[in-house]
């Protein structure tokens, strides 16, 4: 397969996040063209370059359970505009959640806009706990004994043009109990918390959509 072959697709908005980091991690060893989906505007030239791929990685964050909705306006956008013939697809979609289940609707829709567009389906990857990776390596992941070499296996069936199995991830992520699922949850509320704070705003101020109704 020719390197020039793949296109690797990051629907996050954050260029230097943990979806970004996954690809440039699949780049280093298969090789492909990185973009980015942008965050408004037309999408035309990357409905376009899509259809031109011969394998397509796309690689985003989890949002209340799924793909951002700006992955799902390209997803759209793309199957009203057709052209497609028999193009690989690929998924990966991390979270915050150490949970593959509350991850894996993501890679769902990328498996149904396939199956309705002429695409190949060839699996995908879930990665639970990436949010707290933040970017870094995925060396420093807290299950990176598993994590990585079942990443980098599938990343071997990218460059092999193969499909890679859910048991891949499945096997490699096992849920952490009921101590560390509290731990890990106010964990992810510090972030939310400190990164609400950084744009200048209150945590604690009422909900906006609730202000309505006091």
């Amino acid at each position: 397969m020719r390197k020039s072959d793949i296109l690797l697709l990051c629907a996050s908005p954050r260029r230097m996040g943990t979806s970004a980091m996954l690809l440039k991690r699949i780049q280093a060893a298969a090789g492909g063209e990185i973009i980015y989906l942008p965050q408004k505007g037309s999408l035309h030239e990357t409905v376009l370059a899509m259809q031109q791929a011969a394998v397509i990685v796309i690689s985003g964050p989890c949002y209340i359970n799924t793909c951002p909705a700006r992955l799902i306006e390209l997803l759209e956008e793309a199957s009203l505009s057709g052209g497609f013939s028999g193009q690989k697809l690929y998924g990966v979609i991390n979270g915050g959640m150490p949970y593959v289940h509350t991850h894996r609707h993501g890679l769902t829709c990328l498996q149904l806009f396939a199956e309705k567009n002429k695409l190949a389906w060839q699996g995908g990857f879930a990665l639970g706990g990436g949010a707290m990776l933040d970017g870094k390596p995925l060396e420093k992941h807290m299950s990176r004994k598993k994590i990585v070499p079942a990443f980098d296996q599938f990343i071997q069936h990218i460059k092999e043009g193969s499909p890679s199995p859910d048991s891949l991830y499945e096997q490699a992520q096992t849920p952490p109990g009921r101590i560390m699922t509290r731990v890990f949850a106010k964990l992810l509320t510090l972030m939310v918390v400190k990164r609400i704070q950084k744009f200048g705003h209150d945590p604690e101020a009422p909900n906006w959509y609730l202000r309505g109704q006091e």
